[in-house]
């Protein structure tokens, strides 16, 4: 049998000496999208980190991409396997959208033309092929899903929470990775995006290689997106599987400290 995408043995990650999460027996296969739901403070955005191969100064327990222990992985193997996109980004340079995206891009540099600005899908669609083509074609996709196109010739650091969120999401796809970790996608998303987001990643895993692994907060948005969830307790207790198996009352309580109700569909916090 084909070795999970990701799987973790024996995981135990402790925050100023409290455990977050204690003997994280989990696996992740191509296909599955994935959500980890907790309260502020339980330990989710310290598991992604994990999960990313990024230091965890309290952490015992082993990780594996694909049957392999993350420490065999070269640094170039892990990017193409793993690509994380943090709950903020931290501009250090002044790039515009367009450059940013090309230098995420782990495929072969794309045409000088696409430098240029985003072209319509159409355009693209029509273009001749080669060299290039098909990245061309995939870029004009995937920033036509996350509302970005326009962002094109616009400079990184003078993007809206929201705007700079969805190009953070870009650049994670961009890379190519099989895996993608996403600290919160949502958090800075109106409405609209948010369901634009949420479509974007109910498709962005496939049974042939990719899937995703994203925390969030609204059961509502985890029942349109997700296929599995993890819930971690706050107190190094833990509990994963279906989303249907996950999200009811007596878990999403457990989890978040609150009564729950389910009402036409939508989860409410009571």
């Amino acid at each position: 049998m084909r070795a999970p995408l990701l799987e973790t043995r024996a995981l135990t990650l402790r925050a100023a000496g409290k455990p977050l999460v204690d003997g994280l027996g989990w696996s992740v296969n191509a296909g599955e999208r994935w959500c980890v739901i907790g309260r502020n403070g339980a330990g989710k955005s310290l598991v992604l980190r994990a999960l990313a191969g990024l230091g965890v100064p309290q952490r015992s327990g082993e990780v594996f991409w694909r049957g392999r222990p993350q420490s065999a992985w070269p640094a170039d193997a892990a990017a193409a396997l793993r690509a994380l996109m943090p709950q903020q980004a931290h501009d250090r340079f002044a790039l515009t959208v367009e450059r940013a995206l090309t230098l995420s891009e782990a495929a072969p540099a794309m045409p000088a033309a696409a430098n240029a600005g985003f072209a319509d899908a159409g355009a693209l669609t029509r273009a001749q092929e080669g060299p290039g083509a098909s990245l061309l074609r995939r870029r004009s996709e995937l920033t036509a899903a996350l509302d970005i196109v326009a962002l094109g010739p616009r400079r990184i650091d003078q993007l809206s929470g929201g705007e700079r969120q969805r190009v953070a999401l870009a650049q994670c796809a961009t890379q190519g990775a099989a895996l993608m970790l996403l600290d919160e996608p949502v958090s800075f998303q109106d409405p609209a995006h948010q369901q634009a987001v949420g479509r974007w990643l109910a498709a962005a895993a496939d049974p042939a290689g990719r899937a995703w692994i994203a925390t969030a907060h609204d059961p509502s948005w985890i029942a349109r997106v997700a296929t599995h969830v993890l819930a971690l307790f706050g107190d190094g207790r833990w509990q994963a599987g279906s989303v249907d198996d996950m999200l009811v009352e007596s878990v999403l309580e457990r989890t978040y400290g609150c009564p729950w109700r389910s009402v036409d569909g939508a989860w409410l916090a009571r």
